[in-house]
């Protein structure tokens, strides 16, 4: 799975210090998709509710927001091409997140959806930055992905993948806020700096 597939754009020049504690956290989805309805498009899946750890200020706290963001926030965007509460969950100079949000206007723009089935992820390591930022790498299996028209006709099916992604965090007022991301390939050494 290429950077490039995803839509996604990498944040340069963002140089931190990582220390470094780890985390082997399995979580489920918090929403799936809808049963399809007969000869029309499958409806979306609801929109993610956040964790309950969303509240935690500590890397429990970033763990679960880097799984939501992975699992159910990116998986919304991709079958609504609502990318609003994404975007509000971004910082302005998140290059990775506006990657995302334009991905889904393109994909509005073509009257196309994507539907997905669950993905599993799974935190394989969790680095402090400052009290309240982390980076967080998350390990996922993706299952393959339906390109739908708004008839619920197929554009096109993409086969299921297996990859890292890199998230910086931070914490702003109730909120954890996504900074920077970075898709990596099955196998890739991951640096230990973010992007």
């Amino acid at each position: 799975m290429g950077r490039t597939r995803w839509g996604a754009v990498v944040v340069a020049g963002v140089a931190v210090g990582l220390s470094g504690c780890s985390s082997a956290e399995v979580v489920a989805p918090t929403a799936s998709a809808s049963a399809s309805p007969v000869g029309g498009l499958p409806s979306p899946m609801a929109s993610p509710t956040k964790p309950p750890e969303w509240t935690d200020n500590s890397a429990a706290g970033a763990n679960a927001a880097a799984l939501w963001f992975v699992r159910d926030a990116y998986a919304y965007v991709r079958e609504t091409n609502d990318a609003a509460d994404w975007q509000a969950l971004s910082t302005p100079d998140c290059e990775f997140c506006a990657g995302v949000a334009a991905e889904a206007v393109t994909q509005a723009a073509a009257g196309q959806v994507g539907r997905e089935g669950s993905w599993q992820v799974a935190v394989t390591r969790t680095q402090e930055l400052n009290p309240l930022a982390f980076s967080v790498l998350v390990d996922f299996d993706k299952p393959g992905t339906e390109v739908l028209r708004s008839d619920g006709s197929l554009v096109a099916m993409t086969e299921g993948s297996h990859g890292q992604v890199l998230l910086v965090l931070r914490r702003e007022g109730p909120n954890w806020l996504l900074r920077a991301g970075q898709w990596f390939e099955d196998g890739t050494t991951v640096p230990t700096t973010a992007p």
